[in-house]
């Protein structure tokens, strides 16, 4: 944006507040803005460099303003206590100048342009190195960020001289598939058997001995694949679709087992009861002001080697199950509710985690905490769908619902588990069809396109049981705005149609009682589920339903048509559509489109028992 011809502002009246700013502060004299005497009533803070940095000094990450300090000041934010005095965050000036010129490169690249990608791809053989270990998994971080944009810039030569800069995963994974891609292979085997001697995480062995055994032993399928492939098939009811970890914890209760959906919560949990005098010691907790809740020696491992000696002591106990309930129960009892990050304190969890200590094989509880104490950042998360209790034994299953992968960090994890005598298993889900299952095919009318400013007109829904229509509920809704005429020529729905219908909070419990326990389908669910959900919520109500697609469900089952629209569907499978864009009749026609699938659905479950899922 710049001047016209005479040199003056052109249109201030349509011009972009970002442009209009960035016009004045770039083109623009203080001065001339506000002359004298209205001038000596600024103070013009250009000292913003110096006090970004004390800020991050302060708070260990790019922090902007001083908003939190005016939050805890009213009382709206509250900061934990467990220290009064607090020491400097880094050993070394250079070792804190450094960590900010990552945290700085990091931030920016979060939104790339090209300028600065080249910008930084100059300047990274001058970036700092140090001896801090935090600091140097920002390096790391910071050339796979780099390397990444390059690579989508398409510059995959330069983005494989960044990666070979780096020594951790997951750049050494790229750099790998950059020889390979280039067809180097003697540089890509000599990098994978570096990796496997000398690798960075577990993660980063696990990647470098698959792929080394695929490319160059000619192992046709990958450990992942394979895993997942092995894995066993649980036929469930397709109700519980909106939540198939629920499903299947549900699948084992029935059986009488205990089960519950924990993932990394059971683990991070008993670290932290079982730490906690070391974690938050007034005197020894690594925390660096009042604000923080974790200590920030745990990621770059300096917490573990800080306490190895009290650390193995602590793990031992753990194979003399009474004493370690005592000491999680004294923990318990006498710091439940403090602020922090790592124990929730939420009782039903509590009770898990005591389970899990009663259950345990020996040793098994200590190799896993070890791990995550030695390595907080790579093994926090990852860990099994559920724990399951049974014999006084206990397992852990990894959840995958059709289409689903599993991680390579997911694995890293289950073969931990493996070694420290868990048992571990994989379990695919596949949705069966009930013929007696209850269906909702539901079609809305709406404003607009975007649930967040729109809203719906007209709600139609058509319920469907052993192939049958048994019921249908439909109503126009006042929608507390006008109608746009494109939306009008579209629906044929007027204001004056919806001039005395009701409020959504009106129908709200009407609704959800025709819906009930059904599955919810909709042609494009994710529009008509979600325009509901934000309906819901403005009333504040929350609204979750197991749902099928019958446009994702007809492009499998009915491939190869010209179209996949509704208006096309019914034309290619002669269905009746009288009145398109009217609520009813296209649930109507879509319930249509659903006695279709299933009856596909059904076909193939009976020629594999895998199969019948969307």
């Amino acid at each position: 944006m710049g001047r016209d011809g005479a040199g003056r502002l052109p249109r201030l009246s349509s011009a972009k507040k970002a442009d209009l700013l960035g016009f004045i502060t770039t083109r623009l004299p203080f001065e001339e803005c506000f002359p004298p005497p209205q001038c000596e009533r600024y103070l013009v803070q250009d000292r913003e460099d110096e006090i970004d940095y004390l800020l991050f000094l302060y708070f260990g990450k790019r922090h902007e303003g001083m908003t939190t300090f005016a939050l805890r000041d009213l009382g709206i934010v509250k900061t934990a206590g467990f220290k009064d005095e607090f020491e400097a965050r880094f050993e070394t000036g250079p070792i804190a100048r450094a960590a900010f010129h990552y945290a700085r490169v990091l931030e920016r690249i979060d939104t790339p342009s090209p300028m600065l990608i080249e910008h930084l791809t100059c300047e990274v053989a001058t970036w700092p190195v140090t001896d801090d270990s935090e600091v140097e998994t920002m390096r790391h971080r910071a050339i796979h960020r780099l390397g990444r944009e390059l690579e989508r810039l398409g510059r995959a030569s330069d983005a494989l001289d960044v990666y070979l800069r780096s020594d951790h995963f997951p750049a050494t994974e790229r750099a790998v598939r950059l020889l390979i891609q280039n067809e180097d292979r003697d540089g890509a085997e000599a990098l994978l058997l570096r990796l496997i001697d000398n690798p960075s995480c577990d993660e980063a062995l696990l990647f470098a001995e698959d792929f080394y055994e695929r490319k160059f032993h000619r192992t046709k399928v990958g450990l992942l694949t394979r895993l997942l492939r092995d894995a066993p098939v649980l036929q469930l009811d397709e109700s519980g679709r909106d939540s198939t970890e629920a499903a299947v914890v549900r699948h084992f209760l029935k059986s009488g087992l205990i089960a519950a959906h924990v993932e990394n919560s059971i683990w991070i949990q008993l670290f932290g009861l079982l730490f906690w005098d070391l974690l938050y010691d007034r005197e020894a907790a690594a925390l660096h002001n009042p604000f923080e809740t974790r200590p920030q020696d745990l990621n770059s491992g300096a917490f573990y080697r800080r306490h190895r000696e009290v650390f193995g002591e602590r793990l031992a106990i753990l194979d003399e199950p009474e004493a370690a309930l005592a000491l999680l129960r004294d923990t318990w009892e006498k710091n439940a509710g403090t602020t922090n990050q790592l124990v929730s304190w939420d009782a039903p969890l509590f009770t898990l985690v005591c389970e899990l200590v009663t259950r345990a094989p020996r040793g098994g509880l200590a190799m896993i905490l070890e791990a995550i104490g030695q390595q907080f950042r790579a093994n926090r998360s990852g860990f099994p769908d559920l724990v399951v209790f049974e014999n006084e034994q206990v397992r852990f299953v990894e959840v995958k619902a059709e289409g689903d992968q599993i991680r390579r960090h997911q694995l890293v994890q289950i073969e931990r588990l493996k070694k420290a005598g868990f048992a571990v298993e994989v379990a695919q889900v596949a949705w069966t069809v009930d013929p007696a299952q209850d269906y909702v095919v539901v079609d809305i009318e709406t404003t607009g396109g975007n649930p967040d400013w729109n809203r719906i007109t007209e709600i139609g829904a058509v319920r469907v049981r052993d192939g049958e229509v048994v019921g249908e509920w439909s109503s126009l809704i006042h929608p507390g705005r006008s109608i746009p005429k494109f939306i009008v020529g579209l629906t044929g729905i007027t204001d004056a149609m919806v001039a005395d219908a009701p409020l959504f909070e009106a129908i709200a419990d009407t609704f959800r009682a025709f819906v009930g326990e059904a599955v919810f389908v909709a042609h494009r669910v994710k529009f008509d589920y979600g325009f509901l959900r934000s309906e819901f919520a403005r009333i504040g109500q929350d609204f979750r339903c197991p749902t099928l697609c019958t446009v994702v469900a007809m492009r499998r089952y009915f491939p190869g048509l010209p179209s996949y629209g509704l208006g096309a569907l019914c034309r290619s499978l002669d269905i009746p559509l009288e009145s398109h864009h009217r609520a009813l009749c296209d649930a109507r026609a879509t319930a249509e489109l659903l006695k279709k699938v299933n009856a596909k659905r059904v076909e193939a479950a009976l020629k594999d028992p895998h199969l019948g899922s969307e």
